[in-house]
């Protein structure tokens, strides 16, 4: 594996983990006006889905750069398929927050 190859890889590793966090945290605010009938936290969810969605298309153009320029073979290549899997699975949770502080949005104007 080249120098650079570790490089990008590790560059990979630190995106997907900080959208990782900005999903849980989302998930997590989601739930929370959920629970608090917060119609101005749940509006924040929503907003704050577009800059998941962006990066999620950041992370797979990365994947499909680092695939065309090094041709990765066993461990990276396997890596990156996971990376690849887990950045959509992240961007659907990230789309699941937004539905359940949709929701919030439309109880919060409803009696408790």
């Amino acid at each position: 594996m080249t120098v650079h190859l570790q490089v990008e890889l590790d560059k990979l590793k630190k995106r997907i983990l900080a959208l990782g966090a900005m999903v849980e945290e989302q998930l997590y605010n989601a739930v929370k006006a959920l629970k608090d009938r917060d119609g101005g936290l749940a509006r924040a969810v929503v907003e704050s889905d577009r800059e998941i969605d962006a990066w999620e298309v950041e992370v797979e153009e990365e994947c499909l750069k680092i695939l065309a320029l090094h041709q990765p073979v066993a461990a990276d290549l396997r890596f990156i398929i996971a990376v690849i899997k887990i950045n959509n699975d992240l961007e659907r949770i990230g789309d699941e927050a937004v539905n359940i502080a949709e929701a919030v949005t439309y109880l919060a104007g409803r009696p408790a």
